[in-house]
C-alpha cells in the first residue's frame, strides 16, 4: 500500500498540469510515416530541380551548323561520283548535296580557313571536285558518315562547324 501515491482529499485543489507533462499516447509508427513522407517530398523536389537544370543546361536544343565536305580523288569515275552522291543524299535527304568544282572547292577551303591557316602562298594543286552538305543538329554523327569515307573515289572527308554566336572561329570535327 505504500506504493500508491497519496490521494487528495476533498476540497484540495489538483496540481496544474501542462500539455508537455502528458505522455504522448499516439502510435510511434505514425511519426515514422510522417517523417518518411516529408523525406520523400524533399527528394522529389530535389530530383525535379536537378532534372530541370539538366534539361536547361545540357539539352538546350541548340542546333549547331555543320559543313560536310567529301573530297573526291583526281581519278574518280562518273559511277563512283554518282554512288557517293547517292549515299550522301540518302544520309542527308533534307539538307541537299551540292557538287563543287575544283575551283569552288579551293575557294571555299581558303574562305573557311582564312583565320586559322596562312594560305596566301598555297596553290590549288591536287584539289579536285567535292560534295558539300550543310546540316544542323545538336551533335554530329560521325559514325553515320563513315561508310561514305570508305567508298571508292573518296579521298578525304572534312566536317567543320563554321563560326557561330559565342564562337568566332571554325571548329574541325574529328571523325576519325
Amino acid at each position: 500500500m505504500s506504493d500508491m501515491p497519496p490521494q487528495p482529499s476533498a476540497g484540495t485543489p489538483l496540481p496544474a498540469v501542462s500539455p508537455s507533462d502528458i505522455p504522448d499516447q499516439s502510435a510511434p509508427w505514425l511519426r515514422w510515416i510522417v517523417l518518411a513522407a516529408v523525406a520523400l517530398a524533399a527528394m522529389l523536389v530535389g530530383a525535379g530541380a536537378a532534372a530541370t537544370s539538366f534539361l536547361v543546361l545540357v539539352q538546350d536544343g541548340q542546333q549547331d551548323r555543320y559543313v560536310v565536305t567529301v573530297f573526291l580523288g583526281a581519278d574518280v569515275t562518273a559511277e563512283q561520283k554518282e554512288a557517293v552522291e547517292s549515299a550522301l543524299s540518302a544520309r542527308y535527304p533534307v539538307d541537299g548535296v551540292r557538287l563543287d568544282s575544283a575551283e569552288e572547292t579551293w575557294e571555299r577551303y581558303r574562305e573557311q580557313y582564312k583565320d586559322t591557316l596562312d594560305l596566301d602562298d598555297e596553290t590549288p594543286e591536287g584539289v579536285s571536285e567535292s560534295f558539300r552538305v550543310e546540316t544542323t543538329g545538336e551533335v554530329f554523327d560521325c559514325a553515320a558518315l563513315s561508310p561514305v569515307g570508305r567508298m571508292a573515289g573518296v579521298r578525304m572527308i572534312s566536317v567543320v562547324q563554321p563560326p557561330a554566336e559565342g564562337r568566332p572561329y571554325t571548329l574541325l570535327v574529328d571523325c576519325l
